[in-house]
């Protein structure tokens, strides 16, 4: 069973106003009871600013995840599907790139190109023009 925060903290709120009348010096009717309630809000409260950034951090986390898996599939075919030099040059160096960054994504992109693309990994980091030069050297059977 979850609680919302926020709905308790405005109700231990609404208790602890309650005043003996409408002047500006007035006095709840039971200052020990209103204490109470009011600190009971500000732990609600605090709870409920927690749960916000526990969301926040969530969907980070997810966001973070599909740019990473985005970044893996555009160098994997960028390498393995490129049928220019200039974008073979474009995906290695974003390669390199995330590996000066820290983000290594080697092993993801190696899996990709096998799975996805079709491709060895050692063939995929020849440019398009040098396996061209090897597929038609090489004979057909």
């Amino acid at each position: 069973m979850t609680i919302n925060h926020r709905a308790e903290a405005e109700r231990h709120l609404s208790k602890a106003s309650f005043m003996t009348g409408d002047g500006p010096h007035d006095f709840p009717v039971n200052p020990a009871l209103s204490d109470f309630h009011l600190r009971a809000a500000q732990v609600h409260a605090t709870l409920a600013a927690g749960e916000t950034q526990a969301a926040d951090v969530a969907s980070y986390r997810a966001a973070i995840a599909a740019y990473r898996y985005a970044l893996i599939r555009h160098v994997a075919e960028g390498l393995g599907l490129s049928e220019t030099d200039e974008a073979h040059q474009h995906a290695k160096g974003l390669a390199r790139h995330l590996d000066d960054v820290g983000l290594n994504v080697d092993d993801e992109v190696e899996y990709h190109l096998t799975e996805y693309v079709g491709m060895d990994h050692k063939t995929a980091l020849k440019s398009p023009s040098a396996r061209k030069a090897e597929w038609d050297d090489t004979p057909p059977f």
